[in-house]
């Protein structure tokens, strides 16, 4: 016999959300392992002390949570699934009865209310002192890349504009060392009685350098991006930082896109060491970071670099077959012909030029030697050696990139970095974002790692 479906619409029924959330869901392992109470203190003075109670901040922060958990990129398609979804309202603690917060209160909380607070850190931040605290993040190993992420913006609404380009940290870090041996040189010559090279280069932390670059009308924050193999527009960077135990991912930190990889590197995982209080043994990247001074940097920090090095043979100086000997103690040259190359200066600017030492033969030397002609040539009285700053740190980074560890780590960092980025754009949003502003982004990169963060830590605790 047919069944026919009665009306039971206006059935009064006891119902208990906790009975209907599967036992394995993960929001209950959510709700069970991570205490989000901490949020109420970090937001506490952003809310007066009078007047109408405001929607709970707890809830507003784990609404936007199971948006970045589950893939729902639009604030009003999430208001209609946390409706729908019983597992969502059990989360929230919201009964059948509750009414969802409104997508448009949403949105003015994060725009306005929580626009100056740190509370997006924060709370990326908790989740990542939590894994340190329970031992699935080591800080041993420490792999990091960086990802495009598209902007809301397009290039038919772009103009070229100039802009002021403030030294990064790391052509500070070279102008530093340029200082350093040019006082040397001084303090040689002075003492070798002879006259000064002229004044020492000075520091020049409000330096500003004027270039022209395309900005988008829309959304000026973002950069345009145009390298090989990646699509050209307007995108951000997330420069992302993981730990090799469990794929952790320790730093996420957003520039535009036409920021090269290597500038923040160095200063981002300082900041990891101090906050979290990591001891970052080895460090792993492509060769987007093989920059001299981040050589330097990480042997500065104690960190032992895997860095995939661009030109992977070492730059040696020769005559024909014959090479010129280096002496790092004495900070000298000598030629096959046993003569001396002393360091003299440093040349270069930093930004158009590169910074490097200047190594010279004495003129009395090259002038009589058989291989003069072969050596640099007839119309030149001396030979000269150009040597970069920070040379002997890429040097051992090239001499470890030789080694059985090197390729370990490399194949730690494609497995991590590379699939990290593939699931958190297939999953978590980091395919575009919709808000405009270097501040938004960033929420929404890190919001993009956290929810992924969760999930890996759910994952190890089990």
């Amino acid at each position: 016999m047919m069944g026919v479906n009665g009306d039971k619409q206006h059935q009064f029924v006891f119902f208990n959300l906790e009975d209907y959330v599967p036992k394995g869901h993960l929001l209950r392992a959510i709700q069970r392992e991570v205490d989000f109470s901490f949020i109420y203190d970090k937001v506490k003075h952003l809310y007066s002390s009078v007047g109408r109670k405001s929607i709970d901040p707890v809830l507003l922060m784990k609404m936007m949570l199971i948006g970045y958990l589950y893939g729902i990129p639009s604030e009003r398609r999430l208001e209609e699934e946390v409706s729908l979804n019983l597992a969502y309202r059990w989360f929230l603690g919201l009964d059948l009865t509750d009414s969802v917060p409104d997508h448009s209160t949403l949105s003015q909380n994060r725009r306005r209310r929580f626009k100056d607070s740190s509370i997006f850190q924060d709370i990326f931040d908790h989740i990542v002192a939590k894994c340190i605290e329970m031992g699935i993040v080591t800080g041993e190993v420490i792999v990091t890349d960086s990802t495009h992420v598209k902007a809301s913006a397009s290039l038919s609404h772009s103009e070229k504009v100039k802009v002021d380009k403030k030294p990064s940290e790391y052509l500070q870090e070279l102008e530093k060392e340029a200082q350093r041996l040019e006082r040397q040189r001084q303090a040689e010559r002075e003492a070798e009685g002879k006259k000064k090279c002229g004044p020492v280069k000075q520091d020049r932390p409000d330096a500003v350098n004027q270039t022209e670059v395309t900005q988008s009308q829309t959304d000026p924050g973002a950069g345009l991006m145009n390298r090989p193999k990646k699509p050209v527009g307007f995108h951000y960077l997330g420069h992302t930082s993981i730990d090799t135990a469990h794929g952790i991912i320790t730093d996420i930190y957003v520039t535009p896109g036409n920021v090269n990889d290597h500038e923040p590197y160095g200063g981002r995982l300082a900041i990891q060491q101090e906050k979290f209080g990591l001891d970052i043994k080895k460090a792993c990247a492509d060769k987007g970071y093989d920059c001299a001074v981040v050589h330097h940097v990480l042997e500065k920090q104690n960190i032992e670099g895997y860095i995939s090095p661009v030109m992977k043979e070492s730059s040696i100086e020769a005559i024909g077959d014959k090479p010129f000997q280096y002496d790092e103690q004495s900070d000298k040259y000598l030629c096959p012909e046993g003569k001396t190359l002393k360091f003299t200066s440093v040349e270069g600017d930093g930004i158009k030029e590169p910074y490097r030492r200047v190594y010279a033969a004495k003129t009395k030397d090259c002038k009589a030697c058989s291989l003069r002609e072969q050596c640099f040539g007839k119309s030149k009285n001396y030979r000269v050696i150009r040597r970069a700053l920070f040379h002997e740190a890429t040097e051992r980074n090239k001499e470890r990139a030789k080694t059985d560890e090197y390729r370990n780590l490399m194949r730690l960092r494609s497995i991590w970095c590379e699939g990290t980025f593939g699931i958190m754009k297939q999953s978590h949003n980091l395919s575009r974002t919709h808000k405009r502003g270097i501040r938004n982004a960033t929420e929404h990169c890190l919001f993009s790692a956290l929810s992924l963060n969760i999930k890996r830590m759910i994952k190890a605790i089990a």
